[in-house]
């Protein structure tokens, strides 16, 4: 019963990952952001990830000599 479970989560993992790949599915970051509560005001510019406060790196740390 266990291998049948790792059988079945396994093709579905490549399935959606074939689905993403060809553009069957696609995420519409801009509205799951929104959904969350995390959006921007301008809602006509398009959402680059890297400069979402929320997913955006720490700050480096400074170092005093």
């Amino acid at each position: 019963m266990t291998m049948l479970r790792w059988l079945l989560l396994g093709l579905l993992i490549y399935g959606l990952g074939t689905a993403f790949k060809n553009g069957w599915l696609e995420v519409q970051w801009q509205q799951l952001f929104e959904d969350a509560g995390l959006g921007f005001d301008d809602s006509e510019q398009p959402l680059r990830l890297h400069e979402h406060p929320i997913l955006k790196p720490p700050p480096a740390p400074s170092r005093e000599p």
